[in-house]
């Protein structure tokens, strides 16, 4: 029986170090240096609307020596989204729907930005967890208050970081990807004349 036993437990620990295991990180971004190219934004009062399944929703991705990482990217980087987008129009607002006309109007919301993100990470470690490769790709939806499309913004952002700086920070890639991602979602924003009409 105890011979047993400890087969089991070999076989548990061993599939455990196989499969790895995940170890949680955030993906948030420096909202001070989130910055436009210039003061005069445009004069619009946009929503931004993420799912609530979408907020609360875990994700796993590759870690170093086998292990995996978990985060949750619409909660870390829901922040950082928001001034990304207030640094390019004078008013935005977080919408509960996207399709409420009725708070649409109350609101005076003339666009409905609805982002879906897409995550990865990698490591060229085989004996450490944190990811040293991290990227974000960010698609953001534009509609108008009736929901007819207006445009498609994207933005990609990718963060490095070597063993002997995320010593003390084992989400420094993840959170160099989500401030590279947010810098290119403003310049995306603001490159775009169809937000300006």
């Amino acid at each position: 029986m105890l011979i047993k036993r400890l087969f089991l437990l070999a076989a548990i620990a061993l599939t455990a170090l196989v499969t790895g295991c995940a170890h949680p990180i955030s993906v948030t971004s420096d909202l001070a240096q989130i910055k436009g190219s210039s003061p005069a934004r445009i004069n619009k009062s946009v929503g931004y609307f993420i799912a609530p399944e979408d907020r609360t929703r875990e994700v796993i991705t590759p870690g170093g020596g086998g292990d995996k990482v978990s985060y949750v990217p619409y909660r870390d980087l829901e922040a950082g989204m928001f001034k990304a987008m207030s640094e390019v129009f004078t008013n935005v607002t977080k919408l509960d729907s996207a399709s409420d006309t009725a708070r649409l109007a109350k609101d005076g919301i003339q666009l409905v930005i609805s982002p879906k993100l897409t995550t990865n990470s990698s490591s060229d470690s085989l004996l450490t967890w944190p990811p040293t490769q991290f990227s974000i790709e960010l698609t953001c939806k534009v509609t108008d208050k009736v929901g007819a499309p207006v445009t498609e913004v994207k933005a990609t952002g990718t963060g490095r970081a070597e063993f002997s700086e995320f010593k003390s920070d084992h989400s420094l890639s993840a959170k160099r990807a989500a401030q590279d991602a947010m810098a290119k979602l403003v310049k995306a924003l603001e490159a775009a004349p169809e937000l300006r009409r």
